[in-house]
């Protein structure tokens, strides 16, 4: 899955246009790179932040591709 597609999966989500959508990905990557940093990211973490974004948990994979590079 690619970053467009997660966006407007947001975007459908939360009614919201790409713009905010993009900003609010960026904060839940931002978060999980952070607690990446500490070595205290868990799985649960990345499936909170779909929850949150309002996204399924098969956009697990992206979190994960985007927190390897």
């Amino acid at each position: 899955m690619v970053e467009k597609e997660i966006i407007e999966r947001i975007c459908g989500s939360c009614n919201c246009d790409e713009v905010t959508a993009r900003e609010c990905l960026n904060d839940e990557i931002r978060h999980l790179r952070e607690l990446q940093e500490v070595e205290d990211l868990q799985e649960s973490d990345i499936e909170q932040s779909c929850k949150d974004l309002g996204i399924e948990s098969e956009c697990i994979e992206y979190f994960t591709m985007v927190l390897t590079f």
